[in-house]
């Protein structure tokens, strides 16, 4: 099967877990998503099957939007309500107007150091395997952006607790997020509940459950809960191409037509609305780099 699927990931479940399920499913082994949601996440998990994973990198990139329910007051080692705690304090003098002062700091450009759970890499082992030892390293901080980080509710208190809305790169953690958030407090914070509501053009009204899909499998329509390469990549720019050209692009050869001057990646489909490729436009030629056989 070739397409991608959009799942509503339950709390508990690791991607991997998820991917593992999907396999089972769809009876295929090449199966990917795009992008890690931790056990305590839930919400939009974009996977792909088949040919779709040639696109896996491209909506891996794309912009996600997160519901995080931080809470104030309390400093783990995982930035997280799973992790141990490191210190806690009294964040009931903290207002729903304290956090609207700090929020615009961290909108825009911003610096996160990656927590020590990541799966980022320090001298070929993911830091989440140096955490599990015991072991804290250095590490470099990365650029991310972060588009929108909105207040969406507040309950103040000892504990006190915040509803944020954030729209952010790939890359983003969401935990560290709300870390910084509390530090700038002066009162420290950690992540109680994160859910993604969407992944580039996919929402949660695209997304079905484990359950649902396992439905449609044995049902016998599970095949129709795949969306298309062409869905998946809607803010791409795009040429239709005509039957002769969309051989030759095939054959991995260019061809002349264009959907513009400027140097862009675009994406190539058929008469008949397939996605054929994705090619580079440049100086009126469109070159593909990712052929896709046909389904």
């Amino acid at each position: 099967m070739n397409g991608v699927v959009v799942v509503n990931k339950p709390e508990g479940w690791t991607s991997h877990d998820v991917v593992a399920k999907l396999r089972r499913i769809y009876g295929t082994k090449r199966v990917g998503h795009t992008g890690t949601l931790d056990p305590l996440a839930t919400g939009v998990l974009v996977v792909c099957l088949g040919q779709a994973t040639r696109i896996v990198e491209y909506l891996t990139a794309a912009r996600k939007v997160y519901a995080a329910g931080v809470v104030f007051g309390v400093t783990t080692d995982s930035e997280d309500v799973s992790g141990r705690v490191l210190k806690e304090s009294d964040a009931s003098g903290a207002s729903a107007e304290d956090v609207e002062a700090v929020l615009p700091h961290f909108r825009g450009t911003i610096q996160q150091i990656p927590p020590m759970v990541s799966a980022v890499h320090h001298e070929g082992r993911r830091l989440y395997e140096l955490a599990r030892e015991g072991i804290e390293v250095e590490r470099q901080p990365r650029t991310v952006e972060i588009h929108r980080l909105e207040l969406c509710g507040f309950e103040p208190g000892e504990r006190a607790r915040a509803r944020l809305l954030v729209e952010c790169s790939s890359g983003t953690y969401i935990r560290t997020l709300a870390a910084d958030i509390g530090a700038a407090l002066g009162v420290g914070g950690m992540m109680e509940s994160l859910r993604r509501t969407r992944v580039g053009p996919f929402g949660l009204d695209d997304a079905l459950t484990l359950e649902e899909l396992e439905e449609r499998r044995q049902a016998g329509t599970v095949a129709e809960t795949l969306r298309t390469i062409v869905d998946s990549l809607a803010d791409w720019p795009r040429a239709v191409l005509s039957e002769a050209e969309a051989e030759t692009i095939r054959r991995g050869q260019p061809v002349r037509p264009s959907v513009g001057e400027a140097e862009a990646n675009v994406l190539l489909v058929d008469v008949h609305g397939g996605a054929v490729a994705l090619a580079r436009q440049a100086a009126g030629v469109l070159a593909p780099f990712k052929v896709f056989a046909d389904a």
